[in-house]
């Protein structure tokens, strides 16, 4: 498949979950193409723990893992398995005063500054980047542009270009001070997961050995569940690039933006949904930036998906080898607010999103086959309950008392996912969480 000067790499497509090949026609040679180094850095005017993401260019065959959920087998971290991250190296920002903030390695390729600190207005920033294998990397110096505040982030009823019904998060903002013209949201959602098929009891298994003989021995109780899994709450941080720019004869800012649209079949809303925008005012390089980037995907790690050469940032190599990072170090302002809503504020009469997995209870044998059983066993059953339980894949929902199933056991059951809301998400509530 790779030819000596044509690398051929793979786009995840969301909409059509398949692979397609791109030939990106690369001119240059990179000897070892999964060494690219990927940079994703953005340092903000907010007091915290600034974050630095590190890692390494993913081939076609990193993105051809199967991301549809299979009852048969535990759920997968399928947005973690995709990536490859750039571990033990060494981070730095520096100021044009001389202040140096370290950056300590909280997790696989993600980075935080040891304390604490906030870009400040008129100070310029580099950042600074050594790898395991001694490669040196620094940004050109950025600084915050200007500064606008978010003032109303709102829901509405819509309907999209593609004639799809659902809700529309919109933004209106005011241009404050300096250069504010060029704007990136973010956000992170929040809702609550409420399992469909939860009951107060449990599968519990204990000595287990599926090898015994002549049959497997164990022992199979139906015991009372000791933690909540009925209801809890899922985050998840917004993977595309939402720009918008602000037109010379538009006035001091920006009204009726639409940073997310969520169709009314998302089960996310199908309960209580929140929404923390984040407005981000960056410069006009940044913003060239990330619409290049945004061209060629708008789902998944979309750094990943391309290849220096046909996008510049503002990443450089000390040793002045080209081809070798890609990414963009940016400083920019940044204002947050948040939005709760309910489903049945927009839709009161309307029933709920579906489950996104199929729930239907069903049931199999208790038990199976000696794992070392030598002779001739003809069994057309599925995979027994003891062995489900065993792999964390069911969970239980009452007697078969109308013998359902192909091959009728003494126990229903549906995927885990559908019994326990932990599959999904946390069964810790957030600090921020409200249900007025």
């Amino acid at each position: 498949m790779f030819g000596k000067n044509r690398l051929v790499f793979g786009f995840l497509l969301f909409l059509s979950s398949c692979v397609e090949e791109v030939d990106l026609s690369i001119t240059e040679v990179v000897t070892n193409i999964e060494n690219i180094l990927i940079v994703e850095g953005t340092v903000t005017n907010e007091l915290k723990n600034q974050r630095i993401t590190l890692s390494k260019i993913d081939t076609i065959l990193d993105t051809q893992i199967d991301s549809v959920f299979n009852p048969f087998t535990p759920i997968r971290d399928i947005d973690r398995d995709l990536v490859r991250y750039e571990e033990n190296a060494q981070v730095t920002v520096e100021d044009d005063a001389g202040l140096r903030y370290p950056f300590n390695e909280i997790g696989p390729g993600i980075y935080e500054s040891a304390q604490p600190f906030a870009a400040e207005i008129g100070r310029a920033y580099q950042l600074r980047v050594i790898r395991a294998n001694g490669q040196r990397f620094f940004s050109t110096p950025m600084q915050i542009e200007g500064f606008s505040n978010l003032e109303n982030v709102y829901a509405e009823k819509v309907v999209n270009n593609d004639g799809e019904e659902g809700i529309g998060i919109f933004i209106d903002n005011v241009s404050e001070m300096g250069v504010s013209e060029n704007f990136r949201f973010k956000y992170e959602e929040t809702y609550k997961i409420i399992a469909p098929n939860w009951t107060p009891f449990q599968f519990q298994l204990t000595n287990y050995d599926p090898c015994a003989l002549p049959v497997p021995t164990y022992d199979l109780d139906i015991v009372e569940r000791s933690r909540e899994e009925r209801v809890c709450y899922r985050t998840e941080v917004s993977n595309r690039i939402v720009q918008a720019q602000l037109a010379g004869d538009n006035g001091s800012g920006i009204k009726r933006f639409m940073v997310r649209f969520i169709s009314k079949d998302n089960f996310a809303i199908s309960h209580r949904y929140s929404i923390e925008v984040e407005q981000l005012v960056a410069g006009l390089a940044s913003f060239g930036f990330y619409e290049q980037l945004n061209n060629f995907s708008q789902t998944g790690n979309i750094f990943s998906q391309v290849q220096p050469g046909f996008l510049e940032g503002n990443i450089l190599s000390e040793e002045g080898t080209g081809g070798t990072v890609l990414g963009f170090f940016d400083v920019v302002s940044s204002t947050k607010k948040r939005l709760f809503f309910n489903y049945t504020d927009f839709y009161p009469n309307e029933p709920l999103p579906p489950f996104p997995f199929n729930c239907n209870p069903t049931s199999a044998p208790e038990s199976h086959v000696s794992y070392c059983f030598q002779g001739f066993s003809m069994n057309n059953c599925p995979q027994s309950i003891i062995e489900r339980v065993n792999l964390g894949l069911i969970s239980f929902t009452g007697n078969n008392g109308s013998n359902i199933g192909a091959c009728p056991g003494p126990f229903t059951f549906v995927p885990t996912v559908c019994g326990d809301c932990t599959q999904l998400g946390s069964n810790s509530e957030p600090e921020f969480w409200t249900e007025e």
